[in-house]
């Protein structure tokens, strides 16, 4: 029932958010600018960025990996489960469906233990999101004076606004975690966590707050955040290569935007790929141009980004569901048995 809800959702979502970026396309872009624009791209720079994406994707999941603490020969299947959860968000409307079903086959398929899972999960998501700013200020530092004046309010803009929509709420959360207000939350959902992760709690909110501080304490965390930068590098990496494939002559530092635009609109987004693909492709080509691109470059660049991103997953898709033992279509029994109220 949820699941065909989800799927009839997501093609709704679909249907109306592509009928309108088509739209967009013929009305304002022009099919035969753009197709000028595709017509020039350099393939081998293309499979570069799909190249670049792949290696972001692997470190990515390296990266939770040293927060669990497991050994290297361990680190594969994390890599896997990772990358299955990554392509889950866009075939599930709902806005970080990956962090869930990361948990769900770490606490499930793998059989980490739920606290470890969560904790984990969690303080990752606050390296992906410091990572950028880190990043950009190194960048900034490095550039000095040589920024484009003009390009610099729509910087600072962006940002602005990745500090409040996506830091702020994760770094509240993470300070949440000490209060009694989570711990009544925690309190009150202990039993249907229970049944969600097939594992018996007991003093669950005990156990997780020592689980995070003992990852803020170690070096694992901070290890963890280099990777995530490194990660956070090779996306613009991949970016840049887009660039370089449309003989777009930009700064690397528009490349550092771009990304940083994009991941403004994959967190804020109440729904996912799986949904807004063609909402989202709209919004970014919109977005792109206070970036100073031009209106068929703009949408040049995200139909070649939407290109990459989906090929990196599906290259990584298959190896990376067999590694962990399952089937893609498992990740969707999972999910009905969780929901039905049964046990792996």
């Amino acid at each position: 029932m949820v699941v065909n809800l989800l799927k009839k959702t997501s093609a709704i979502i679909v249907g109306v958010g592509g009928s309108a970026y088509i739209l967009y396309i013929y009305l304002y872009v022009g099919v035969g600018n753009l197709l000028a624009i595709l017509s020039r791209t350099d393939l081998r720079f293309l499979i570069l960025s799909i190249a670049f994406l792949i290696v972001s994707i692997a470190l990515h999941g390296l990266s939770w990996h040293i927060l669990l603490g497991g050994g290297f020969r361990d680190s594969f299947k994390t890599i896997s489960t990772t990358a299955v959860s990554l392509f889950t968000s866009y075939i599930v409307p709902v806005g970080a469906a990956s962090e869930v079903i990361r948990f769900l086959i770490a606490t499930r398929v793998l059989n980490i233990n739920a606290f470890l899972a969560l904790s984990t999960i969690f303080f990752h998501r606050i390296c992906v999101t410091l990572s950028p700013l880190i990043a950009i200020i190194a960048v900034i530092l490095y550039a000095g004076i040589s920024i484009v004046t003009i390009e610099r309010a729509t910087f600072t803009t962006l940002i602005a606004i990745y500090l409040s929509f996506i830091v702020s709420p994760n770094i509240v959360a993470l300070g949440l975690m000490k209060t009694r207000i989570f711990e009544k939350i925690v309190r009150r959902f202990e039993k249907h966590f229970e049944r969600f992760t097939g594992q018996n709690l007991d003093s669950m909110y005990e156990v997780y707050r020592r689980s995070v501080a003992d990852l803020l304490g170690r070096w694992r965390g901070m290890v963890a955040l280099i990777f995530s930068m490194i990660e956070w590098v090779f996306l613009v990496l991949s970016m840049y290569s887009i660039f370089i494939a449309l003989g777009i002559k930009r700064d690397i530092l528009y490349a550092v935007f771009s990304i940083l635009l994009i991941q403004i609109l994959w967190w804020i987004l109440p729904i996912s790929f799986g949904g807004s693909i063609g909402t989202s492709d709209l919004i970014a080509s919109i977005a792109y141009q206070f970036l100073s691109f031009p209106v068929d470059v703009s949408t040049g660049i995200v139909l070649l980004y939407r290109i990459s991103s989906l090929t990196s997953l599906l290259i990584l898709l298959y190896p990376s569901a067999r590694s962990i033992g399952i089937h893609v279509g498992e990740v969707r029994r999972i999910y009905r048995e969780d929901r039905s109220g049964s046990r792996i």
